[in-house]
């Protein structure tokens, strides 16, 4: 039903929504489907959930399936063949930051053993495990420390892959570790990628906490989106913003189709490679980077600059963009530790609510007066 209801618009969503019985929308959220996200379909059975991982790396030619089985129970015949994962899950090895953020969000912090880079952790709730030594480092793929992996004893390993049977998963399946390779990193839509935390709620068996937190996300982000539409002036003269900044010669913007690219779409802004339907970066000259957006009114992200001024030691040319002259130069670095961790690549993924609130803040300040800044910082 739920998916159903996604190629609708909302005005017919909030009908139908309506028109649903109470029993209906009970069982939408013990047995949550995703609206936004493209790379997961969960099918939910008594004491199991057949979880399919419809684009678990880049270019993905087929899907990959898993069991999600209660202890104790009957393995279904049909799915003997599939990868088992027993649950609730009670001990987890996480290899990506937004993938702490769900297990926290759904109030099983305790849960996780392990994770890549316990060094670029932001969750004071983690780091305070890191420290008292239940939650311990086991190296980034593909360099998996997968002897500790084993010794820590998992119920399941979560990482992402850049294609199939990757190194790290292929040893750790060999080691009779399960591992679920998880793809909320491909989504480009904002709330697709918030929406793998139906994952962790289906390995927790806490389905219905899940959808709660992602029906609040949705109608949060759909609030911002209509107070965008309602409060700005003319799209045509929406203020146009510039992403990224160039490295070693080659500047890498956002594809049309992308997430930030969306993400500006929804927060009112005109960015000059809409129009560019690729998902990915596309890298381009500085040149023609200025003759496209030389007049842009706000900068975001300037790479790794901490000030305006270390944004002309990257190149003295960048001074012509109208965006670093007015000073409305922005970065993603407003809750980071240090040592490499960044909230914003860790809670923010599954925020897109209050990322967009910051967007919209910052090119339309008139919408959001009174918002203050969670995730990203004006360079002075």
């Amino acid at each position: 039903m739920i998916r159903l209801l996604h190629h609708h618009s909302p005005r017919v969503l909030v009908a139908l929504l309506l028109a649903l019985t109470p029993q209906v929308l009970q069982a939408s959220l013990d047995e949550p489907l995703p609206t936004h996200a493209e790379g997961f379909e969960p099918a939910y059975h008594d004491g199991y959930t057949v979880l399919t991982v419809t684009r678990p790396y880049p270019n993905a030619d087929r899907p990959q399936r898993y069991l999600l089985i209660e202890r104790n129970r009957e393995i279904p015949s049909e799915y003997r063949d599939l990868p088992r994962i027993y649950v609730p899950v009670e001990r987890v090895i996480t290899a990506a930051a937004p993938l702490l953020a769900q297990f926290e969000l759904l109030g099983a912090h305790d849960r996780v053993v392990g994770h890549d880079h316990t060094g670029r952790i932001y969750s004071e709730r983690f780091r305070a495990r890191v420290r008292d030594g239940s939650l311990r480092r086991v190296g980034e793929p593909p360099h998996m420390d997968i002897e500790r992996v084993v010794s820590l004893e998992p119920d399941v390993v979560l990482i992402n892959a850049l294609g199939p049977q990757s190194e790290t998963e292929h040893k750790l399946r060999e080691a009779g570790v399960p591992v679920l390779v998880v793809g909320d990193w491909l989504e480009h839509d904002p709330l697709g990628r918030a929406e793998w935390i139906l994952v962790a709620g289906a390995l927790l068996q806490r389905e219905r906490e899940a959808a709660e937190y992602m029906q609040d996300v949705r109608e949060r982000y759909q609030e911002l989106e209509d107070a965008v539409r309602r409060g700005r002036r003319d799209a045509a003269e929406a203020p146009t913003v510039l992403v990224n900044a160039p490295y070693q010669g080659v500047w890498s913007v956002p594809g049309g189709g992308s997430y930030m690219a969306r993400l500006l779409e929804h927060a009112g802004a005109r960015y000059p490679w809409s129009g560019h339907e690729a998902r990915g970066a596309l890298h381009l000259e500085l040149e023609s980077v200025i003759s496209e957006a030389s007049s842009a009114e706000v900068w975001i992200n300037p790479g790794d600059s901490e000030s305006l001024a270390d944004v002309l030691r990257i190149d003295p040319r960048l001074q012509v963009f109208e965006a670093y002259r007015q000073g409305r130069v922005y970065s993603f670095t407003a809750r980071t530790r240090p040592g490499g961790a960044n909230d914003y690549f860790e809670r923010g993924a599954l925020e897109p609510h209050r990322v967009l609130a910051d967007l919209i803040s910052i090119v339309h300040p008139e919408i959001l007066p009174e918002h203050e800044l969670r995730y990203f910082r004006q360079l002075r």
